[in-house]
């Protein structure tokens, strides 16, 4: 039989994929606080409250002074020297108003003084404590961060559906959000099936093999943002598939692996069918993994994976 004949009339995986997609509901939503929050996927709109800078600051440590007392032409033919009037570091708002001939030493971050519209870096000038020369001249407004240069009032900064990463830990710090809602994880039931399994923690013979399947499974699970709910090993009796799979059903999801073939200990189908089950389909067109079932379970996901993990 040729490959393609045997792919006929199996469900095409990006097929599969919208069947799934299409099937699943969001779930509800909770309040984590900032640093419970990364990993999670975010169910508000987060706007902002207020500009980010609030003020005009400073990117440098120098000089705040009018661009019109050291432009370009001036400090070319001789140095400006200015009168400093204060000192303003990050965290204090400066008390003075900068005029003609005059200028401010500022820490970067500090807010930008009235009158000022340019800093001069500290490195480019010759300074005292009452007056600073002023050997190179910059552009007008150089080494200045604009108020809400990274965030404006009222623009929505992170959407609804964004995952939250370390950067955006960080932009709820700067929007004053500790906590923020977020949707729920889905509680994922895993199960491995077959007599031949023995878990980590018990004694095998030679016969078995370790059951790995639960273990990569969780492991992706909770990489997706899901919480893994170990239930252990299904032997290959329908009696004790059924109660596995029932005690999965309190879950959100249900992943099953191995029994979905068609070997005559392969009882998945035959008991989801006794549990209700509304299946999407049994086989993909793809190989390895084509014994892959959908479908959901007294309205919960339900899937069976094949037991070979590649």
């Amino acid at each position: 039989m040729k490959a393609a004949d045997a792919m006929a009339g199996l469900t095409q995986l990006h097929d599969a994929q919208r069947v799934v997609f299409d099937a699943a509901a969001l779930l509800g939503h909770e309040k984590v606080s900032i640093l419970d929050a990364l990993g999670r996927v975010l169910s508000e709109d987060l706007t902002a409250e207020r500009d980010n800078p609030p003020w005009d600051n400073s990117a440098m440590d120098g000089f705040a002074v009018r661009w019109q007392d050291i432009k370009q032409e001036q400090a070319i033919q001789k140095p400006v020297t200015l009168s400093v009037i204060e000192d303003v570091p990050a965290g204090r708002m400066p008390s003075k108003t900068v005029g003609f001939g005059q200028a401010i030493r500022i820490m970067t971050g500090a807010p930008i003084p009235q009158g000022a519209d340019t800093v001069l870096k500290v490195e480019d000038t010759e300074h005292t404590p009452d007056s600073v020369r002023v050997f190179k001249a910059e552009p007008k407004g150089a080494n200045i961060r604009p108020q809400g240069e990274d965030v404006k009032k009222g623009d929505r900064i992170i959407a609804k559906g964004a995952r939250i990463r370390p950067g955006e830990v960080g932009m709820l710090a700067i929007l004053a959000k500790s906590f923020v809602c977020v949707y729920q994880q889905p509680r994922v039931a895993i199960i491995s099936t077959g007599d031949e399994l023995a878990d980590l923690d018990e004694r095998f013979s030679e016969e078995k093999i370790i059951n790995s399947n639960s273990y990569g499974m969780a492991a992706a699970v909770r990489e997706a943002g899901g919480i893994p709910l170990l239930l252990g090993i299904a032997r290959d009796t329908p009696m004790a598939l059924k109660e596995k799979i029932s005690q999965g059903l309190n879950a959100d999801m249900l992943v099953l692996s191995g029994g979905v073939s068609m070997g005559d200990y392969d009882f998945t189908k035959a008991v989801f069918r006794e549990l209700g089950a509304e299946m999407n389909f049994w086989k993909l067109a793809i190989r390895p993994g084509q014994p892959l079932a959908f479908g959901k379970i007294q309205g919960k996901l339900a899937f069976g994976l094949p037991g070979n993990p590649v």
